[in-house]
């Protein structure tokens, strides 16, 4: 399950806050940033407070990079991710690649690369679930103020609108308390995917 949306939204917090309540439904629980990783749990350690104030890769070096992650991926993947959930263990995301399609200029990207981020989209391995955690600006600038409000707001109606792209994708109202949001993502995403019998999650 990937968790995406603008800073200041809650998507670690959220996270954090699911903990073994939710994990003990599974064989296990992994949390990554942004791609799984070899080594074990990937998980943002420092918060990035200047997100846009490195210039933009030059297209070569942008598709060069792409390309790596793609291995990387894919490789990380088939390794590591798709045996843990084969086992029945729950895999989360604090975002994804398809951040890069919202937020470029975070990553580098510079705008004329826009194409080459959905090819590479589409050939990324897919996550089962989306959930898009969302709330209105001044809600985000008072937990974070990394961009301006009119980006804040940019990416925030940008990833409702990703929302409607992707698959098993739904919007959750993250202006509300940090257990009720919890509570929010696990009935409208896991819950309603999988099944809940007694506690435990079946496949549905």
């Amino acid at each position: 399950m990937v968790l995406l949306g603008p800073d200041g939204v809650g998507k670690t917090s959220v996270i954090a806050g699911m903990g073994s309540g939710v994990a003990a439904g599974f064989a296990g629980c992994s949390a990554y940033h942004l791609r799984p990783s070899l080594l074990g749990n990937r998980c943002a350690r420092h918060p990035n407070c200047d997100p846009h104030g490195q210039s933009a890769r030059g297209a070569v070096i942008t598709g060069l990079k792409l390309l790596y992650l793609v291995a990387a991926n894919w490789l990380a993947y088939l390794a590591v991710v798709r045996p843990r959930m084969a086992r029945g263990g729950l895999v989360l995301f604090d975002r994804y690649f398809v951040d890069c399609i919202v937020d470029p200029k975070r990553y580098r990207i510079p705008e004329t690369c826009g194409w080459m981020l959905e090819l590479t989209q589409r050939i990324l391995p897919k996550p089962d679930l989306y959930v898009v955690l969302d709330a209105p600006v001044n809600v985000l600038r008072e937990r974070k103020q990394e961009v301006t409000p009119t980006e804040a707001e940019r990416q925030r109606m940008d990833y409702q609108r990703l929302a409607v792209r992707l698959p098993h994708a739904v919007v959750v109202n993250a202006a509300q308390p940090l257990a009720e949001v919890v509570d929010e993502v696990v009935e409208r995403s896991i819950e309603r995917h999988l099944g809940c019998r007694g506690g435990v999650f079946e496949a549905a």
